[in-house]
């Protein structure tokens, strides 16, 4: 039962996360063929089309399509569960696609989901930041 100052309902909590992005030329097909198997996992998923976000009893994990690829943020209560959502993240990745040279480089995430990657894509050299080059397409 709720109340005016406290809520029964747990706070979402996700203080270690992750996040990366992969290369993908149909991103919004890839979501879904992604994420259907992951589904039946989680608690909750909201969204379709280009975004969805699948809340899991310890965590959640946000995939979302931009612009010739995937954005894909994981966050959790531990690093256990993180590098577990990690991991079925990747590996629907891996059944999802007939790529076998995907590379997949997770960076730890600070603040709102996708700030490092928007950062890493979006550095100029004027920032003092360089892009990766496993990040920009060839």
């Amino acid at each position: 039962m709720a109340t005016r100052w406290r809520s029964t309902i747990k706070a979402e909590t996700h203080r270690h996360a992750a996040e990366s992005y992969i290369l993908a030329s149909n991103p919004g097909d890839l979501i879904e063929q992604l994420s259907l198997p992951i589904s039946n996992l989680a608690r909750m998923v909201n969204g379709n089309g280009t975004e969805r976000t699948l809340f899991f009893d310890e965590g959640k994990a946000i995939v979302r399509g931009f612009e010739g690829g995937l954005l894909l943020w994981v966050g959790a209560s531990n690093l256990v569960v993180r590098h577990a959502l990690q991991l079925l993240l990747e590996h629907g990745l891996f059944l999802a696609t007939s790529d076998e040279r995907m590379v997949i480089s997770w960076y730890l995430s600070v603040g709102k989901p996708f700030a490092v990657i928007e950062g890493l894509l979006f550095a100029t050299p004027r920032d003092g930041a360089r892009c990766n080059t496993h990040l920009r397409s060839s």
